[in-house]
């Protein structure tokens, strides 16, 4: 019997044919096949859909099966991205149905060279360690950490993610044929020499991470025109950079160098000795120390790899099989090294993709001809205060003029945000050149938020994720009376404005504090309106009031008051509204707003 695969359906919103899963975009693509971000309306939830294009009776099999159980086995861990479920599409691909990590990749945060916080990468380091650990303890080598394959979460907590290459450690031995899989920039020297990947290995690969994500660059970066010998020399020889001259302490720098020793004993013995290490040097240096976090056993359990406990041969049937499948990782590959080189100089296949591709039956999905970047941090915002432009910038990686239309928000915050500016619509964008879309947000629910702007180009769909969390907005941020019902005040309802010559001239909010079950008002009366009316003299008056079924808890400031809070007021299981009049004294011009009724019920 002849079985062949079929490529997932190729739409707007592809068709995944995963049932509960909608509105699909593509976000990653390899030589393996495409990973989604789809929508699953069950669970008011985005999740990661890894859609495999390949031969289901080939090597691809051997590798989904293994990552599939990998996975099964660790993702319980808070450190290790969660699989959800897995099986075959409609159209008969396998696919993994996994947690979606909305704050993008390590990788994607450090693009551009961009060095980062020493403390946030050492506390990112040993997070990702005590992932490392657990894998390490359940029998399983990772083989492939850089931060490609560290994922962020939402709330800003790494995650280590694709277990594709992930081998059982009983099968830590060299391929017969001498081939190396491995990422060069970040592959410990004896695994490029072609020994077996090691606990040891997987160290150095972290912690070559964490170097390059403190220096914003890999230890062996190639130099412009570089060969690859060159820079296997250098991997094999020359110390790590010395990260003291950019304010790294001495316990972290120590710490990193003994994880990348050359000599593979000289490191390390374990991933948690390695965490140790950071940890005494976070104490050593003043800072709040990391928890380390380890699974919940310590012992391995039935083997992670294939039936027996053989390791699995990802083998190439030819030359040209291999120059597709690298072909399809280029675009992660420095300039300077070249990927008929690498097959050169290796006699192998060196991939630095997420996964390895083989021989695929079927075509992936043809890619819109835009980029755009993979999420868009809103930060932390205040519920009902509008947010800061956010610019999406969009590039046209084409060769030729594309016309981009459908510039849209979706998703499960889209009514919390607002496109304000659409650059891209208006014409063409050339080649290699960029346009802007600004949005911004009024978030009006607390907790996370999650939405997409999407867009079309050339037919095909392209999208970022927008992600952030919203606050209620303390009565300190306003500059509140002392008092125990101030103190846990929190605002409740929109702002309310008054105008006065087409110009905002006061804002009124209502505050609610939990403790005393009590509402207050607040207003501010903007500057423009003082500079106005204080011309010559000029001053005003302001009447601030909570107001039921008759005005309560009134006050009056005459003068020149900037803000003014009403005191206290008991409205348990009533509604009530705050109302406030700015009058200018000398024309008696009188400006009023009222908030929208806030029920405690």
């Amino acid at each position: 019997m002849v079985h062949s695969e079929q490529s997932v359906e190729q739409s707007p919103h592809p068709v995944l044919g995963v049932d509960g899963c909608t509105d699909a975009v593509e976000v990653g693509r390899g030589g393996f096949g495409v990973v989604y971000r789809a929508w699953q309306p069950a669970f008011s939830r985005w999740v990661a859909v890894k859609v495999l294009a390949a031969d289901w009776h080939g090597p691809s099999r051997t590798r989904f099966e293994r990552e599939l159980r990998m996975l099964g086995r660790l993702s319980d861990h808070p450190h290790i991205v969660t699989l959800h479920q897995a099986g075959r599409t409609a159209a008969g691909n396998p696919y993994l149905l996994m947690a979606y990590e909305e704050g993008g990749s390590l990788s994607h945060r450090l693009r551009g060279g961009t060095a980062g916080d020493w403390r946030e990468a050492v506390a990112g380091g040993i997070t990702v360690a005590g992932a490392l650990e657990t894998a390490h303890r359940s029998g399983v080598l990772h083989r492939d950490v850089k931060p490609e394959n560290i994922l962020i979460s939402g709330y800003g907590e790494p995650k280590l993610a694709d277990f594709g290459q992930a081998r059982p450690r009983s099968a830590d031995r060299t391929d017969p044929r001498g081939r190396i899989t491995a990422s060069v920039l970040h592959a410990a020297p004896e695994v490029l020499r072609g020994a077996p990947a090691s606990v040891a290995a997987d160290v150095y690969a972290l912690a070559s991470t964490v170097l390059h994500w403190i220096h914003g660059a890999p230890a062996f970066t190639p130099a412009t025109g570089e060969s690859l010998d060159s820079l296997l020399r250098r991997i094999a020889v020359d110390p790590v950079p010395d990260l003291r001259a950019q304010g790294v302490p001495d316990g972290v720098c120590a710490a990193l160098e003994r994880a990348m020793a050359k000599d593979p004993a000289l490191r390390p013995a374990t991933a948690a000795e390695f965490a140790d290490e950071l940890r005494a040097a976070q104490s050593a240096a003043g800072v709040p120390v990391t928890p380390f976090v380890l699974g919940g056993s310590d012992t391995a359990g039935p083997a992670a790899g294939e039936p027996g406990g053989g390791a699995a041969s990802l083998s190439l049937t030819d030359r040209r099989r291999a120059a597709l499948a690298l072909s399809a990782t280029a675009a992660h590959q420095p300039s300077g090294v070249r990927p008929r080189t690498l097959l050169r100089s290796f006699g192998l296949l060196t991939a630095l993709a997420a996964v390895l591709a083989t021989g695929y039956s079927q075509a992936v999905p043809t890619p819109a001809p835009v980029e755009l970047p993979i999420t868009v941090a809103l930060g932390e915002l205040e519920l009902y205060a509008e947010s800061d432009e956010q610019v999406v910038s969009v590039r046209n990686r084409d060769d030729r003029p594309v016309r981009v239309t459908g510039v849209t928000l979706t998703g499960p915050s889209r009514a919390d945000l607002e496109i304000v500016g659409d650059g891209c619509s208006p014409g063409p964008v050339g080649p290699g050149d960029r346009c802007e879309v600004r949005v911004v947000a009024v978030p009006r629910t607390a907790g996370p938020i999650r939405a997409s702007l999407e867009l079309t180009a050339a037919g095909r769909s392209a999208s970022t994720t927008l992600t952030g969390a919203a606050q209620p907005r303390r009565a300190s941020r306003d500059d509140a009376p002392p008092g125990p019902c101030y103190a846990d005040a929190y605002q409740v309802g929109a702002s309310a404005y008054g105008y006065a010559g087409g110009l905002k001239a006061i804002s009124v909010k209502q505050y609610w504090s939990p403790s005393c079950r009590a509402t207050m008002a607040y207003v501010w009366v903007w500057k423009q309106y003082r500079d106005n009316v204080a011309t010559d003299g000029g001053t005003w008056t302001v009447g601030l009031a909570i107001r039921t079924e008759r005005p309560v808890s009134r006050q009056r400031a005459v003068g020149q008051p900037y803000e003014l809070w009403t005191e206290p007021h008991r409205s348990a299981g009533t509604c009530t509204t705050a109302s406030a009049t700015v009058t200018a004294d000398r024309t008696k011009a009188a400006t009023s707003a009222t908030t929208e009724p806030y029920c405690d019920r």
